[in-house]
């Protein structure tokens, strides 16, 4: 589908182009791990951090680090959900991971019990020096506004901190940024997904929404009435981008298949959803 778009849906447009492709108007981002490449910065920053509060941890090898840094990660026990949900402060979840990282990697005594300045202050300074975009996104949403159509992000943090990140790694441009802080709930509640559309002024059954977790982006955007894209960038990775790279979710192999043998967006009915491998396959529908 091709021509510019103002940001408006247009009354009697056809719900979809011959190819099959849904038509739409604007299109809403998850932010972490969808555009931004959380995983790899917070792997990272979790690799200096504990080698910091633990020194001996080298003795272990490259193996079980790497492993911990992945469950760090992946937030295996559901600590930053808690945070969204009010339970525990940002903080708070930051310190519970770093804890369950360091007594799975059997750190002894003391240095088992996270230090806040190391895991609070320091690590994030480490994690925003790692913040970068996946390779084909500026590119791509570079495209998309120059098609007409209006761009923003729906994300579950807080507004401020999300838009100081989109800010730090080149989108600064998007001016539609719902926190779950503003929107009043968090994803998969309708509220931040109707907020979305009511900032890019598009009819919810004409935005499509591009994430990549199926619980909170997918789900959430179909029971809102938007055309959800579930972006799977490794069929191998088990997590389920809820934030700040929290949650686990069984992954199967078969999106490695479909990737390789289509650069489109693939029909998942079983799920509701289309299905991308990297936003490149959204250039087939501008």
């Amino acid at each position: 589908m091709t021509g510019h778009h103002d940001g408006r849906s247009q009354p009697g447009a056809p719900e979809a182009d011959p190819s099959g492709a849904p038509a739409w108007d604007g299109v809403l981002f998850d932010l972490d791990d969808t555009l931004l490449d959380l995983k790899t910065a917070q792997r990272a920053a979790f690799t200096a951090t504990v080698c910091r509060q633990w020194p001996g941890v080298d003795a272990l090898g490259e193996g079980p680090l790497r492993a911990a840094a992945v469950d760090f990660a992946a937030d295996v026990h559901g600590h930053y959900q808690r945070y969204i949900a009010g339970e525990l402060t940002f903080a708070e979840q930051r310190l519970a991971r770093a804890a369950d990282a360091l007594q799975g990697l059997g750190a002894p005594g003391a240095e088992a019990v996270p230090d806040a300045q190391l895991w609070v202050t320091e690590y994030e300074h480490l994690v925003r020096s790692h913040w970068r975009l996946f390779p084909e996104v500026a590119a791509v949403l570079e495209q998309v506004r120059a098609s007409g159509r209006p761009v923003g992000i729906v994300t579950n943090n807080v507004e401020e901190y999300q838009r100081g990140k989109a800010a730090a790694i080149g989108l600064g441009w998007i001016d539609v940024v719902v926190g779950s802080d503003t929107a009043g709930a968090p994803k998969p509640d309708a509220a931040p997904f109707l907020a979305g559309c009511a900032g890019l002024r598009t009819e919810t059954a004409r935005t499509l929404f591009v994430g990549d977790s199926l619980t909170h982006d997918v789900a959430g955007a179909s029971g809102a009435g938007l055309v959800p894209v579930w972006s799977v960038r490794d069929a191998a990775d088990t997590a389920d981008g809820s934030g700040e790279g929290a949650g686990t979710e069984p992954v199967d192999r078969r999106g490695h298949e479909i990737r390789r043998a289509t650069a489109a967006p693939v029909r998942e009915p079983e799920r509701g959803c289309w299905r991308i491998g990297s936003l490149e396959a959204l250039r087939a529908w501008l």
